[in-house]
């Protein structure tokens, strides 16, 4: 997979963003014939959301393509700067992370295997904010230092799920944005709850980061509204207190997984999740 990145970053950045996508779009399609596997897991999670099988489907084979075009932008990161935003990008209710930095709050930006996250922790840190992100690591070291070199390129921070704990708290310590995902549990001890009527496993690491050091949640996702366009959406801060209380674990990772299941009943299409979600 190692030269296929290589491969693709170099296709991307050398030939017009237009273009780029075109090839990936049939790529796509190619890879949503041939893989069984995926295109049954893609149906397998819809189907809760969904509730129809032809929906699903279709759903299913958009998020393959979704997926390849969310590849090239993320090929392109050194392309990217703030006439990239002015351009392609609508910034939604940014203010709530701008009132969190005024107030001098550390913060967490919850966001989820939707839309491009990767570019949405890039386009945030071009936009002036300093953004430290938690990565699952690839198996591959060449691959891994291929994607963080290319994180580093938009001036993002990154460091590896299970590893950086302590750097995480150094991260909130001096003020950085600390970028996790929410969606998928990769540690083995996360929480079961409930989304869409189904049980999934959630990570607890934002909850316990917030809990810890007072830090508030700010959910945030970068959308694609249409095949060249994005929206960096920012929604209500979860704080760690409740009447001057602090909230429980389980509370906070229940309102964790309404804002997920929120977005993602919104916009299914763009969700990645590749491998079998539901645990019932």
């Amino acid at each position: 997979m190692y030269y296929f990145f290589v491969l693709g970053r170099w296709v991307a950045i050398l030939l017009p963003r237009k273009v780029s996508y075109l090839l990936a779009s049939i790529i796509a399609r190619v890879k949503f014939f041939f893989s069984k596997r995926d295109r049954e897991n893609l149906i397998y999670n819809l189907l809760p959301i969904l509730k129809n099988k032809k929906t699903a489907y279709r759903y299913a084979r958009k998020i393959v393509e979704n997926f390849a075009y969310y590849l090239v932008d993320f090929f392109r990161f050194s392309k990217i700067d703030s006439e990239f935003i002015e351009k392609y990008v609508k910034l939604i209710r940014i203010d709530f992370l701008q009132n969190l930095i005024k107030e001098n709050k550390k913060i967490i930006a919850l966001t989820a295997h939707l839309g491009n996250y990767e570019l949405g922790g890039a386009l945030t840190s071009i936009l002036g904010y300093k953004v430290y992100a938690v990565a699952l690591p690839h198996k591959d070291e060449r691959t891994n230092s291929f994607f963080n070199r290319q994180r580093e390129v938009c001036g993002v921070e990154v460091t590896s799920t299970g590893i950086g704990i302590k750097k995480c708290f150094q991260a909130l310590k001096s003020r950085k944005v600390l970028a996790l995902l929410g969606d998928k549990d990769f540690s083995g001890k996360g929480k079961k709850v409930k989304m869409f009527g189904k049980t999934c496993i959630l990570p607890r690491g934002a909850a316990n980061f917030s809990l810890k050091t007072d830090a508030y949640i700010i959910p945030s996702f970068l959308i694609r509204e249409n095949k060249y366009t994005y929206s960096l959406i920012f929604d209500t801060p979860i704080s760690p207190y409740r009447e001057n209380k602090k909230k429980t674990e389980e509370e906070i990772i229940q309102e964790c997984a309404k804002i997920l299941e929120k977005y993602i009943a919104r916009y299914p299409e763009q969700w990645y999740m590749f491998e079998k979600y539901w645990i019932e």
